[in-house]
């Protein structure tokens, strides 16, 4: 990609953004007479979790993690999670901050900054923001084909908070009065290359470039994505959301992309491809009487492992466990988190998930269910 093509591209953007402001055809909600007052608000939370497992003893992955010690098939955990988040708003400038810190014992702990950055009001339609931000692109709830700028979500925990991305972003919307389209925005970001030197710098030329335009047309809010790169896959694609009826939502995403490296084990040993293909998504949201949320998703991902081939990575893990040799051990356990850690290892998922919030009015307590079939 050409530094001048989408530095134009930019440029465009802007100035069509300014030409738009001063048609009398639009609507947009104007200021109120109150200046927005300066605000800072601290909020966060504490979850203590322990978990008791049953372990598969016959799992490879068991033999591998655990090799040559003599443990419990119940093994447990105790696991403090502290979440610190701060927001200063003023009326056109904003500074916001998530953090997490994760605790085990002395010897195992972690502190993570998932967000912090700025955003600035350009105009009432328009504003920029820089540093490191999560964001939230696609309709699906535990899978996201076109979540091209996300964190991957773990299907278990889709709600989870995780770490965002160092990225500069700019956003226009308008709402219109007449027409089939009543709302439009386009999101542009610009997002460094993870890949630096000295732990500093990258090279501009790596620059990965995202962009969205979203559309609320006849009642159903649509997506179109690309994400355009030089070292990562391209992407593109698109996804939409509607109420079919007054209590239930569809929703779906479709992706395509090319370049996209594939791992796989033929005949025990490593390989990988670069490959081209398409992920897409179908769900159903549905709300019923008794205030009962019931999640249904489909998934498929061209990229994913057939059942065939998952049973070869099996049988490569097996086999190297068998062995006895530490440097086999070694190796299988090293291709395994590098290259096979994936939560959607597999190229079919169905979701279901049903969930009732604050039941018998008991406030903040959320009971669910879910399951997984791939």
């Amino acid at each position: 990609m050409k530094w001048s093509i989408v530095i134009a591209g930019i440029i465009i953007i802007i100035i069509s953004s300014a030409a738009a402001y001063a048609e009398e055809d639009y609507s947009f909600a104007l200021p109120s007479s109150e200046a927005k007052k300066e605000t800072l608000e601290l909020s966060g939370n504490l979850d203590v979790k322990y978990s008791i497992f049953k372990s598969r003893l016959d799992s490879p992955m068991y033999d591998l993690q655990y090799y040559n010690q003599q443990l419990s098939d119940i093994l447990s955990s105790y696991k403090m999670d502290f979440y610190l988040n701060g927001d200063y708003q003023t009326k056109d400038l904003g500074v916001h901050l998530k953090t997490h810190s994760e605790y085990y014992n002395d010897a195992q702990n972690a502190f993570n900054l998932f967000e912090l950055y700025g955003d600035l009001n350009v105009s009432d339609n328009a504003f920029l923001l820089l540093g490191k931000k999560m964001y939230n692109w696609g309709k699906g709830y535990a899978f996201n084909p076109v979540g091209y700028v996300n964190p991957v979500k773990d299907p278990e925990n889709p709600e989870l908070a995780q770490a965002g991305i160092l990225s500069v972003n700019y956003e226009y919307s308008r709402s219109l009065q007449s027409g089939p389209i009543k709302n439009y925005s386009f999101d542009l970001i610009g997002i460094p290359s993870a890949k630096t030197i000295n732990n500093k710098m990258s090279e501009m030329e790596n620059t990965d470039i995202a962009g969205k335009l979203y559309f609320l047309l006849l009642d159903t809010d649509l997506d179109l994505m690309w994400y355009a790169s030089k070292t990562n896959p391209a992407k593109i694609g698109l996804d939409f959301s509607r109420n079919i009826l007054p209590s239930i939502e569809m929703h779906g995403e479709f992706s395509r992309f090319s370049n996209q490296p594939r791992y796989t084990i033929s005949n025990s040993t490593f390989e990988t491809e670069s490959v081209g293909g398409a992920s897409y998504l179908i769900g159903l949201r549905w709300l019923n009487d008794f205030n009962l949320t019931t999640i249904f998703e489909y998934y498929h991902n061209d990229a994913g492992l057939n059942n065939n081939e998952f049973a070869s990575y099996n049988t490569f893990l097996l086999n190297a466990s068998a062995s006895g040799d530490t440097g086999s051990i070694a190796n299988a356990i090293n291709v395994s988190k590098n290259y096979f850690s994936s939560v959607n290892l597999m190229r079919d998922y169905l979701y279901l998930k049903v969930s009732w919030p604050e039941p018998f009015n008991w406030v903040y307590f959320t009971p669910s269910i879910y399951t997984i079939y791939n």
